[in-house]
């Protein structure tokens, strides 16, 4: 069957027509209008899917059980005047170093935990050399002999109006900001050495079945001691969302004595639907939570940049800071090696790391409110009996309401339903289908064939033809001969 016969026999509207000369320019203008339009709308439906394949939609929910947010009470980053006399009184000294110089320059040990104090290598190393000279090599442990404890900092608590030891909710976590009081969260490092001894990791969840001003976590913050330094003395609070990691950095609102902070929490997130989770991480521009990192067992930006700076100080000094997670074969950056691991630090708006954002992303919306106490007033609730209010600072935490907001990613369409409505694009203005798509290849494959086996043919024939023909292209005379022709 030739070309002709191939395209009489093609099933899309229209064909036959072509071939008839009374309609051949009027279906040949239609087809060639109607397949414009539909190259248009597919170019548009695929640029579509490639640039903005989804969209977001906003759900709110009610529920009846909530996890209680993530409660970070970060005490000052210098050391007591009683906790260091204390300390320095049991300690063993070197001949060249005495009491009195060690006592003066600890205050710069600090600098391990939190890269806003102000230290000299020179006076560091000799702080190592006294802490090594006693086998004290663990930084962390002796930081938490320093520091003001939970028990300090935090002198009543009560959680679901019922008052209990801060003990029981409060937890000495070494941050990367430093030492901070943390109510239901996570530490990697801790879970990791319990890992490495093969002890079970006990994962407990504050969870909250009340909501509103009434309910939560009450607190009583100590604010006696004297601020040395406003920078590094202040205490702050931060919310964060339920198990948050305390490996990450986050930012806080001070606690100023006599006054009293009512923090509300409404969570709020963002979250990826099934249907685009198919999608390629490019098409969906995010990563998903549950595809783990090295170290952390879901994926945040936050913690992929955590990852990111513990691989970046590992390469540039050698060592990663104390606040980070350790390797088997890895060390603690030295008092020489601070510098360093400072500068080696990694903004979480800096392009130095390749951490697309997560899809699934936990978002609070955290609404304080300030107010003066008056020492002069007794309140009836005897949650604040006995308190200097001039020394304190009173905090009330609570989940503002039972609904939770939920912005959540849907597609367009898959891979899949991008190739069902191009087949729909040419069915309206075609009237093809795949079978259609099959006679195209195969009137492209005979169109092909034809032409190649006439090109075989006129090379054969030129090829037999002797050297100095009148008709042999490769003769000179030839070649005059026609253009002669042509020109007359």
């Amino acid at each position: 069957m030739d070309l002709a016969g191939l395209l009489k026999e093609a099933q899309f509207h229209g064909a036959k027509r072509l071939f008839e000369n009374r309609f051949r320019l009027l279906w040949t203008v239609a087809l060639g209008v109607l397949f414009s339009c539909s190259v248009t709308v597919v170019w548009i439906t695929i640029k579509r899917f490639l640039e903005n394949p989804t969209f977001i939609v906003r759900m709110q929910s009610s529920q009846d059980v909530m996890p209680f947010p993530s409660v970070w009470i970060c005490p000052e980053i210098s050391f007591p005047e009683h906790k260091m006399d204390d300390f320095a009184n049991k300690l063993n000294y070197p001949e060249d170093i005495n009491a009195s110089y060690f006592k003066s320059k600890l205050r710069q040990l600090a600098a391990f935990y939190s890269p806003d104090v102000v230290y000299n290598v020179r006076d560091l190393q000799r702080i190592e050399y006294v802490l090594y000279y006693n086998n004290l090599v663990d930084m962390e442990a002796t930081g938490r002999r320093l520091m003001t404890s939970c028990e300090e900092t935090l002198i009543r608590c009560r959680w679901n109006n019922a008052v209990v030891n801060c003990s029981s909710l409060f937890i000495m976590e070494l941050t990367g900001d430093g030492f901070c009081c943390v109510f239901n969260g996570r530490s990697l490092k801790r879970e990791m050495q319990e890992y490495e001894i093969h002890a079970k990791v006990e994962k407990k969840v504050f969870l909250t079945e009340r909501f509103g001003l009434f309910s939560g976590l009450m607190l009583v913050v100590n604010q006696t001691q004297k601020l040395d330094s406003v920078d590094l003395s202040y205490k702050w609070l931060a919310l964060q969302s339920s198990q948050h990691f305390v490996e990450s950095t986050v930012n806080g609102t001070p606690l100023n004595p006599g006054t009293e902070k009512w923090v509300s929490y409404h969570f709020k997130g963002y979250q990826i639907a099934d249907d685009a989770k198919s999608l390629s991480i490019i098409l969906r521009q995010c990563r998903l939570a549950e595809e783990p990192l090295k170290y952390f067992p879901i994926y945040t930006k936050e913690y992929c940049i955590i990852e990111c700076e513990m691989e970046r100080t590992l390469r540039m000094c050698g060592c990663v800071r104390i606040v980070h997670p350790k390797r088997p074969g890895v060390s603690y950056c030295k008092s020489q090696n601070l510098f360093c691991a400072q500068h080696a630090m990694v903004a979480f708006d800096s392009n130095d790391c390749d951490c697309p954002q997560a899809c699934d992303v936990p978002s609070e919306q955290v609404i304080t409110n300030t107010f003066y106490m008056n020492s002069e007033v007794q309140p009836l609730d005897t949650f604040y009996k006995g308190l200097d209010f001039n020394k304190v600072t009173v905090v009330k935490i609570f989940v503002q309401n039972r609904e939770t907001t939920v912005n959540t990613r849907w597609s367009y369409f898959s891979s899949i339903d991008l190739f069902s409505q191009l087949g729909g694009v040419f069915n309206v203005f075609f009237g093809v289908s795949i079978l259609t798509v099959l006679e195209l290849i195969q009137l492209a494959y005979h169109a092909f064939k034809s032409i190649r086996a006439k090109y075989k043919i006129t090379v054969q024939n030129i090829a037999a033809e002797p050297e100095n023909s009148p008709n042999d292209i490769r003769s000179p005379k030839t070649k005059k001969t026609r253009l002669n022709s042509k020109a007359n």
